[in-house]
């Protein structure tokens, strides 16, 4: 019995150990499936986050291409900031009167829920096989103020989306603080028969049968703080540039300077920058375009908020309230409809028409709002004669309706106060104070005098608070400093047809005819530093100092940028005992890189630089919603 016990006891234990060890058996299977798993699922989840991170990478690769594409078709089409979808929030703000130009990275329908139709909508393919594609929305509300374009660019690539946003702007004029078409001075500034025929080509393109230009060079004593570029050959001594210099000459032989170094004694290489060649950038022939943003029946096109227009000789005093007061006693119509205009109107926000208080024509003008992202434009008086048919021009006169038109003196002058009664008064001038008493203007011709009384000459000074473009067919005169209220926002643009003159007024000044030495004296003889912050812009001549030669001044302190047709004297001697006028001493205000005065002229023909560019929250998803 014992015996039998100890069998069964035996047997027991045997089965026992082959259940454990089965259990074992078991046990390790499971952890080597298990291991195998997560093995496995690790690989797959490395090979799905990199083939995320891929996408990710070639969704923003596309963002990048639907900005290049928006580019390109910019260079192609001057008008493109005119197409566009307004659907998106991005776009809220924006007005696209040509539509969408049956481009399909504008294509945009909002969300109503069904995703079938919307999946691929909108989308334009990077890659023939459409694995990448982009979309963009466009922000143009700024453009017609600042010049500047925004973009946003959405890629995708499998279920990956990504989005950029870029503000694109025109490589201009006021890119640079100096800018050249001509290294020559502008013929009107001549001081000799043969200087005022001058017949302006390049450097290069010089034929020896006209007559001899007066070429002008970069003074060792001038500090230029900013980029400057010419499409002519620069002449330099010592010259100091502290930043790019850039020229349209290009020599013909490989190793040759692209400049000249003047032929003065101790004359050099340029100072700190060398020039580097670089295409022209065409300059355009008038400032009529400031024109067509006063006529009033483009609103629903290009000209979304008119401007103002004035006509004749007008004096604008900014204020630093934001506020300006006009003084402008020709003008009949402040807004114009047409080209050649056929009718006008005159809005309260340009001013009230007459010569009473507080009016446009009246002795003391009339202040008003500053026109905020806007333009003033000055045009010139046209006079019909008396027994003439009416023309539509709302702003043309008849001879002797003008009342302030003195008929006993040359056709080119008025009377230089406001006529009261049936009297005139003795002292001739252009309605606004020009010349002054005392003053010898540049030019007294009787058929071509300084100061027409019929020009379109703009005489501006004062301390802006706001972004304004003032433009003039005929000369823009900076009669005192021009300083802004606050230099981090405010902007102005002056563009004059002719030059942009400094009003720097004579009592008397005559050269001798057997020195040539000038001499004479300054009406505000102690005036000295003149301090002048904008972008100037002169279509058909220069920015210069009236009367430079007359005498000694001081620093002319110009912070901004100077585009000109011919470089401008504003002084001579470079710091010799013979010096007259003032030292230039020239910055740049680097926030033109990124904006521009309201509606500042362009170059004929230029490119879409990106001045700013970041990625931004996605925009959209793969199925074409906007995320909001």
């Amino acid at each position: 019995m014992i015996r039998l016990l100890r069998h069964r006891l035996a047997v027991l234990r045997r089965d026992d150990d082959r259940g454990i060890a089965l259990v074992t058996v078991i046990g390790l299977g499971m952890v080597l499936v298990l291991l195998s798993a997560t093995i496995v699922s690790v690989a797959v989840s490395g090979l799905t986050k990199s083939a995320n991170d891929a996408d990710a990478s070639a969704a923003l690769s596309a963002a990048y291409a639907g900005i290049e594409d928006y580019q390109s078709k910019l260079q192609n089409n001057n008008a493109y900031p005119l197409f566009g979808v307004k659907g998106s929030s991005f776009s809220a703000s924006s007005n696209f009167p040509k539509g969408a130009d049956d481009n399909p990275a504008f294509g945009y329908l909002p969300d109503d829920g069904d995703a079938d139709r919307l999946d691929g909508d909108g989308w334009k393919a990077v890659t023939p096989d459409r694995a990448a594609e982009y979309r963009y929305e466009v922000d143009n509300s700024q453009y017609y103020g600042t010049g500047v374009l925004r973009v946003r660019a959405t890629g995708r690539v499998g279920e990956v989306t990504r989005s950029v946003v870029a503000d694109l702007k025109q490589d201009g004029f006021i890119n640079y603080l100096y800018f050249t078409d001509y290294e020559l001075l502008d013929p009107d500034q001549g001081t000799t028969p043969e200087a005022r025929a001058c017949v302006p080509t390049r450097d290069w393109e010089q034929a020896h049968d006209v007559p001899a230009c007066t070429e002008l060079y970069f003074d060792p004593n001038s500090v230029f703080d900013g980029p400057v570029r010419t499409n002519d050959t620069m002449v330099v001594c010592n010259s100091k540039f502290k930043s790019a210099v850039m020229t349209a000459y290009t020599p013909l032989r490989a190793g040759d300077r692209n400049y000249k170094i003047s032929s003065l004694a101790n004359c050099g290489a340029p100072v700190n920058n060398q020039p580097v060649s670089v295409d022209k950038l065409p300059m355009p022939a008038t400032n009529q375009s400031l024109l067509q943003e006063t006529r009033s029946d483009l609103q629903d096109s290009t000209v979304p908020r008119p401007g103002c227009l004035y006509t004749g000789p007008t004096s604008i005093v900014l204020l630093d309230n934001g506020k300006m007061t006009v003084r402008s006693p020709w003008t009949k119509a402040t807004q114009i409809v047409g080209d050649p205009a056929i009718g006008g109107s005159t809005p309260a926000a340009c001013g009230t028409v007459g010569t009473g208080a507080n009016q446009l024509g009246s002795t003391a003008g009339q202040t008003l709002d500053v026109p905020q992202n806007n333009v003033i434009f000055v045009q010139d008086v046209t006079r019909t004669p008396s027994n003439a048919a009416t023309t539509p021009d709302p702003n043309d006169w008849k001879n002797g309706d003008f009342p302030w038109y003195d008929t006993a003196k040359s056709s080119s002058y008025c009377s230089g106060q406001l006529r009261t009664g049936t009297g005139k008064v003795t002292t001739t001038g252009n309605g606004v104070g020009y010349p002054r008493i005392g003053e010898t203007p540049p030019s007294t011709s009787s058929t071509d005098p300084s100061y027409g009384c019929e020009r379109a000459d703009v005489f501006v000074e004062g301390t802006l608070k706001g972004n304004l473009t003032i433009g003039a067919e005929n000369y823009v005169y900076i009669t005192d400093d021009i300083t802004y209220k606050n230099p981090d926002s405010d902007v102005l643009g002056l563009v004059g047809q002719q030059a942009v003159q400094i009003y720097n007024p004579v009592t008397s000044c005559t050269q001798n005819s057997r020195t040539l030495a000038w001499s004479g004296t300054y009406l505000e003889p102690g005036r000295t530093d003149r301090l002048v912050s904008a972008a100037i812009l002169s279509v058909g001549h220069t920015f210069t100092v009236q009367n430079y030669q007359c005498g000694l001044r001081g620093n002319l302190q110009v912070t901004g940028s100077i585009a000109q047709k011919f470089r401008g004297a504003v002084g001579t001697g470079n710091g010799t005992t013979t010096a007259s006028g003032y030292t230039k001493v020239y910055g740049y205000d680097k926030r033109l890189r990124y904006t521009a005065p309201p509606k500042f002229l362009n170059p004929v023909s230029t490119s879409y630089g990106v001045s700013r560019m970041t990625e931004s929250k996605t925009a959209f998803t793969p199925k074409g919603r906007e995320i909001r």
